[in-house]
């Protein structure tokens, strides 16, 4: 097969410290056909200045939406996603601005992604993977992210687990033009972009996991969203539970309006099959009783990665306002 174009989106916010470890790590790639996006969020710090000197050395990279200002996680990696599927490119790889990629990481994701391609001819792909969680200064944490959150990547009836809980991470995403055209623009209803595009992923195509790590994901004190030990939820000197209950609360809520931009989207795109009525009847759950959305739950077979897990979503799912209230009052 032929060396294809793969755009790198790297959404940078405060990544100072880390910044030119990661870009450099992309330099050493097996697979060299590749160029570099970037959108620096207003970084208060030296990120910007590192990154132009960057490109003054290597090339390679370009920047998007610089006058935007600060948009924010979604809304950074949108606006470098609909650049990409502006531009020539056939596939992207996100990225985070303080991990470390394996030099195999692109080579093996494209060979996954065109294996479906040759199979699934003109259908949107995505592909993730595993990584090694580390400290500040790479040292080994836990060897698989996935075991460590205590998740697994789904390939039987997916959409049971992925409505309410996401398990695919933005920066091991591998995704082909035909998905991005179908994914974009992200709705502000999504949760978060990785989650959106997992989401479109499963229901528009297909989607591969590769049960290896193929980079290094960085833990340290300014992580947007770190890995967290499944058993350290329950460990009250780790946690902060009141945050930790108004997370979730926010999350759960948000996933309805997820699952409603989902069924719009599929909708606009003459996507009428049998994963159109599960979702929006996952869409709808405000508008029944607590009760009723525990028996709908049921009935969907809709459930979490962990016993906990499930508790925790069928609690916040109960204490939900319904939609009939929110009205009466």
């Amino acid at each position: 097969m032929d060396d294809p174009k793969i755009s790198i989106a790297l959404g940078v916010y405060n990544g100072a410290p880390f910044l030119e470890q990661q870009v450099n790590s992309y330099f050493s790639q097996h697979h060299s056909q590749w160029d570099l996006l970037v959108r620096d969020d207003h970084s208060q710090d030296d990120s910007l200045k590192i990154l132009k000197c960057l490109t003054v050395k290597e090339g390679q990279i370009s920047f998007v939406g610089e006058c935007a200002g600060n948009q924010g996680v979604n809304r950074n990696f949108s606006l470098l996603l609909e650049s990409a599927r502006d531009s020539s490119c056939e596939y992207v790889a996100l990225s985070d601005q303080d991990d470390v990629w394996e030099d195999h990481k692109l080579q093996e994701q494209l060979t996954a992604m065109q294996q479906l391609e040759s199979q699934y001819p003109d259908t949107p792909v995505l592909v993730h993977s595993d990584m090694q969680v580390v400290n500040e200064v790479l040292e080994p944490i836990a060897p698989s992210y996935m075991r460590y959150q205590g998740i697994r990547h789904v390939t039987e009836d997916p959409l049971q687990v992925l409505l309410v809980q996401n398990y695919v991470t933005g920066c091991t995403i591998l995704v082909n033009r035909r998905l991005l055209e179908i994914a974009l623009p992200i709705p502000d209803e999504a949760v978060l972009h990785d989650w959106w595009l997992a989401l479109c992923g499963t229901v528009f195509g297909k989607t591969a996991y590769i049960d290896k790590p193929l980079l290094k994901y960085r833990q340290h004190g300014n992580n947007v969203v770190g890995a967290k030990n499944i058993l350290n939820l329950i460990n009250p000197f780790k946690t902060n539970y009141l945050q930790f209950w108004q997370e979730g609360q926010s999350r759960i809520s948000g996933s309805i309006q997820q699952a409603l931009a989902l069924s719009r989207r599929m909708q606009e795109h003459g996507c009428r099959s049998q994963d159109l009525e599960f979702i929006e009847s996952y869409a709808r759950l405000r508008e029944l009783s607590p009760v009723q959305r525990m028996k709908k739950i049921k009935r969907l077979g809709i459930h979490a990665q962990s016993n906990l897990r499930q508790l925790l979503i069928l609690t916040r799912l109960w204490m939900l306002p319904s939609s009939q209230a929110k009205k009466a009052g």
